[in-house]
């Protein structure tokens, strides 16, 4: 035996060798095969950052934080973090990038957002999937996505102008936007801004006089010593007048047209556009499917107590992907049109039309809300 081991010493330490390779080489390719992934979500993360060197996995919670669904305000739900990073520059934390889902059309929106840590700054975003109705989706063009970089966390006012046709899916940024501000702020130690405010009520101004110029009347407290104001406001919700107290600042003001469109307190996206004495005319205009507005004329009776006669002026077209199987546009409307003029009746929603028929309900709602108004009650 031991002549054997003496004569073939040098065979066996190269058979070792080899087994050696064999078994180190093949763990370190599996290895090496692991990582690429990490390699490539490494590259993606310093990507949306545009700076860095280091990508490390942040492992924190997810915050309990609701927000209205965006196709029915009246619900919440809670978006959700799914990974997390910190980004790191010559060793030093540089920027984080929170991956949340939130909700447009539908579930799944999920985002990157990258923010830098110091300058309290979002950088950057990029989208990583979605299952929003492409048709829709494709209309958030360049302008809607430069909102997202260089955005302030600082600004009260922290929102986003919608696309028309495509808001559901707006807002499915600015939530994600929000939520990611949220975090940062628990994270970093940040004070998400916050101004005082209370809206007593919010209702129409329904004087034939001003009813068009002046829509609105906001009554509220506003400021750390609950200061009163109360004033005129346009379909935009800028003030056009005060009627008692002190106007809030600038702040205010922009924030007041962020959240009185998403208020429940009055229909806000229907208004009364024009309305003439002499003819008896008024226009209601509402927003229907594909953000085309729907304009309606309604012509009182000589008592100003009911509506004689209507006209629409619509583009609408209900998508036969959505099951809709009844006559063509401007079908929906005029049945609730003549159901409206025959009793008062608001006829249900037509299946496959629903956004159109939620338009139109909205402008019929509003109209019997001026005949109350107009006739104590009756």
């Amino acid at each position: 035996m031991k002549n054997f081991f003496t004569k073939n010493l040098s065979v066996l330490i190269i058979s070792l060798v080899l087994v050696i390779i064999f078994v180190f080489g093949g763990m370190y390719s599996r290895y090496m095969t692991d990582q690429l992934p990490i390699h490539e979500r490494d590259n993606q993360i310093l990507s949306i950052v545009g700076d860095g060197d280091e990508v490390v996995v942040f492992e924190v919670e997810q915050l309990e934080k609701e927000y209205a669904d965006p196709e029915n305000e009246e619900s919440m739900y809670q978006p959700q973090l799914v990974e997390s990073y910190k980004v790191l520059k010559d060793s030093e934390e540089y920027a984080v990038v929170y991956v949340i889902a939130s909700m447009g059309k539908n579930e799944g929106v999920v985002v990157a957002y990258a923010i830098e840590i110091e300058t309290k700054i979002l950088l950057n975003i990029e989208v990583l999937d979605n299952s929003e109705t492409p048709d829709y989706y494709n209309r958030l063009n360049d302008s809607f996505f430069s909102q997202l970089n260089d955005k302030d966390l600082d600004d009260p006012v922290f929102k986003l102008d919608a696309v028309a046709g495509a808001t559901l899916s707006s807002k499915a940024f600015e939530v994600g936007m929000k939520y990611a501000r949220e975090l940062f702020g628990r994270d970093f130690d940040f004070e998400v801004p916050n101004l005082p405010y209370e809206i007593i009520d919010l209702s129409r101004n329904f004087d034939e006089a001003t009813m068009v110029d002046k829509p609105f009347i906001i009554d509220m407290v506003w400021g750390e010593d609950n200061a009163v104001f109360k004033a005129y406001m346009d379909n935009d919700f800028n003030v056009v007048e005060v009627i008692e107290g002190t106007e809030p600042s600038s702040e205010y003001i922009d924030l007041l047209a962020t959240v009185l469109p998403n208020t429940d307190l009055v229909d806000a996206k229907t208004f009364i556009t024009a309305y003439d004495s002499t003819t008896k005319m008024i226009t209601i205009e509402s927003v229907g499917f594909g953000g085309d507005v729907i304009i309606v004329t309604a012509e009182f009776n000589a008592e100003l107590n009911a509506f004689v006669n209507m006209t629409i002026q619509a583009n609408q077209s209900y998508d036969q992907s959505y099951d809709y199987s009844g006559g063509n546009p401007p079908a929906v409307e005029n049945a609730y049109k003549n159901a409206f003029l025959e009793d008062g009746t608001i006829i249900d929603g037509f299946a496959g039309a629903t956004i159109t028929s939620n338009a139109m309900d909205r402008i019929l709602t509003l109209a019997k809300e001026i005949l109350v108004a107009w006739n104590g009650g009756n």
